[in-house]
């Protein structure tokens, strides 16, 4: 089965189908490398060549473009937000079901099984699909089925380049390029700060507004609207249809500008972030100023993580202010790089979900997924702004100090390799060349008498640096191996592994609590441990599509830090995604700061699929710690 990025790739080149794409274009719409863009494109054409490569870019094979979207278009989920569209923009005739099954490259017997699963997924959306005499309508309330279409194209993958095509497609001559300007104009205005998801979220409902008045549906007064036409948010609703209607000739009721208008709810004023003779108290209520200034006492106290910094804070409070103005109405922030936060910056995210479990107590609000990957974000750019290169590499400088070679040896040194490595000064040579990490000298015997020194002219040409620098990242990486190789003895435990586990009569829950208590008879954990572990479930599912899932405590509360890993005889379903393997994390404080990076390096390795079934095919502790400890070596 096709993965999101191919979905993506061939996405891309069938709309720009009459050129040729470049890898670095492709790599910039689906945010990677044109390495990762060259993997792909290669695993697409596997068993047949449907993507053209030249010097030019790539393209798709005109011969073989049915082939691609029989693989990667007609899959269930795929046609599920293009017949819903559909059925949208017909409500009123319905459409014939075997001119639809036509239009959709599907049997009538399969559009029929699609009708089927979207009706009973609809049973709780108040819609209704019905058939009479071989026509298909779609009833329900106009606000119910915007908020179905949205949720649905929510589902498809985040506003991909189908989906756009599909809604682009749905509003006609009106370009959702231009939409976006226009409402993007709007806001700069107002010196609103947006990232490009909430844009597009937007701009989606716009569009969607946009088409359902044409159509002559529109929405009913709301009842109890939460905002007074003097808000903000009413007033930048207001400039931006009336811009609309007059570019496009659409009359807008109060109605739809009001519903629209609380899509602007809670976002930043730039201002305000950067205003900085401003007093936080004019933008954050105090109340948040305090629970904030108590959470992250709390998050130093259990993560050892001190972040009591100024601007830290201030920007942190201000997205809590935003966050709790759209918690009152659940109009979240959706962010696309979700997954990508989780995975490469686990721990970052667990403290970020820490403090919005302690946000939602104190609070009484409740907010998703994505809005705790936001707050990840803050943390991790400040804790990247501290972040030191780590331990120095020793490294003795022994040449002729003729002329001050050595000074200006040292100096050129420092200059090329000042961020890795600290120079230790000749005092007793014999004990400096056994202690250092890497031995320089000038002297062809002792080069060759002391095993692993490098040798350099009296003084540094570029060669000589070039090979230093090579030495010192080979040793770097060498130190960094070993120290690894020492985490996974220490922190994989033998009598915590459990090995080709059958999970028919389980469920995700059933076996954390059997890890749990392994962990627990082993005196690993308290009792404590398992209601923790359950809170941190619950706040943010710990499986990764990679087909691992890693549950583990909200607090660092183990009474020793240890891995327990369960390989399944068969996969399980764990809330999103498919798992074969379980990795149940234990952490104590006082071992956190070592644990930490051995977890980061061990997600890093699990985040890919081929890693996952590699480790989840063992059954045996023993081989279980040789591929991984090979799959270290493989990531260096």
């Amino acid at each position: 089965m096709a993965t999101k990025r191919q979905k993506d790739i061939v996405a891309y080149l069938t709309k720009n189908q009459k050129r040729w794409v470049t890898a670095g274009e492709l790599a910039k719409f689906c945010g990677c490398t044109t390495r990762t863009i060259r993997n792909q494109v290669a695993k697409l054409n596997e068993e047949e060549q449907q993507i053209l490569s030249s010097t030019q870019g790539y393209r798709i094979d005109e011969n073989k473009k049915s082939l691609l979207k029989h693989d990667l278009d007609d899959t269930k989920e795929d046609r599920k937000a293009q017949l819903f569209l559909l059925l949208l923009k017909s409500t009123a005739a319905g459409i014939d079901l075997y001119d639809l099954a036509e239009k959709l490259y599907i049997s009538e017997s399969t559009l029929k099984n699609d009708i089927q699963a979207l009706r009973q997924e609809m049973q709780t959306k108040n819609l209704k699909v019905t058939i009479s005499d071989n026509r298909i309508y779609l009833a329900g309330s106009e606000r119910d089925k915007r908020r179905y279409m949205i949720s649905l194209l929510y589902d498809e993958g985040d506003y991909q380049e189908k989906l756009k095509y599909h809604i682009q497609d749905m509003i006609g001559e009106i370009s959702l390029a231009d939409l976006e300007r226009r409402i993007r104009d709007v806001l700069a205005l107002h010196q609103i700060k947006i990232n490009q998801y909430s844009m597009n979220n937007i701009v989606l409902h716009f569009a969607i507004s946009i088409e359902r008045i044409r159509q002559g549906n529109n929405l009913k007064i709301i009842k109890d609207y939460p905002l007074n036409i003097h808000s903000t948010e009413y007033q930048i609703s207001k400039e931006i249809t009336d811009i609309l209607s007059h570019f496009y000739q659409i009359d807008f009721s109060d109605s739809e500008i009001q519903q629209l208008a609380l899509l602007f709810v809670g976002l930043q004023n730039e201002y305000l972030t950067t205003h900085k003779e401003s007093k936080l108290s004019e933008f954050v209520e105090l109340r948040f100023i305090k629970v904030l200034q108590e959470v992250l006492s709390d998050v130093k106290e259990t993560y050892l993580i001190d972040l009591q910094d100024e601007a830290f804070f201030n920007k942190l409070a201000i997205h809590l202010q935003s966050l709790y103005d759209r918690s009152q109405y659940e109009r979240f922030t959706r962010n696309s790089s979700l997954l990508d936060i989780k995975t490469a910056y686990p721990l970052t995210y667990d403290i970020a979900v820490y403090i919005s479990m302690l946000l939602q107590e104190k609070l009484a609000i409740w907010f998703n997924d994505d809005e705790i990957s936001f707050i990840a974000l803050h943390i991790g750019a400040y804790l990247e702004s501290k972040k030191d290169s780590g331990p120095k590499l020793r490294v003795l400088v022994d040449v002729n100090d003729y002329h001050d070679f050595e000074t200006t040896n040292i100096k050129n040194l420092r200059n090329a390799l000042e961020k890795d490595i600290t120079i230790v000064e000749v005092k007793n040579q014999l004990n400096d060349i056994q202690n250092c990490d890497v031995y320089l000298t000038s002297d062809r015997e002792k080069a060759v008498e002391v095993n692993g020194a490098v040798y350099v002219h009296p003084i540094l040409t570029r060669k000589d640096l070039e090979k230093v620098q090579k030495r010192v990242t080979a040793k770097k990486k060498s130190c960094w191996r070993q120290k690894m190789f020492s985490y996974i003895d220490r922190f994989m435990v033998e009598e915590l592994y459990i090995g080709q586990f059958d999970p028919s009569d389980s469920t995700p829950e059933t076996i954390r609590q059997k890890m749990f208590q392994k962990m627990f008879v082993s005196g690993f954990v308290n009792s404590e441990f398992s209601k923790t572990m359950e809170k941190r479930e619950a706040m943010s599912p710990t499986s990764f599509p990679s087909g691992i899932a890693v549950p583990h405590s909200i607090e660092q509360n183990a009474q020793k830090s240890a891995i327990s890993v369960m390989t399944l005889q068969e996969n399980i379903r764990w809330c999103n995604y498919s798992v074969e393997m379980v990795a149940l994390v234990a952490i104590a404080q006082a071992e956190s700061k070592e644990f930490n990076e051995f977890f980061e390096m061990f997600i890093e390795i699990v985040s890919e699929p081929v890693n996952v079934k590699q480790l989840a095919a063992t059954d045996e502790f023993t081989e279980f710690i040789l591929k991984l400890k090979v799959l270290v070596d493989a990531d260096e």
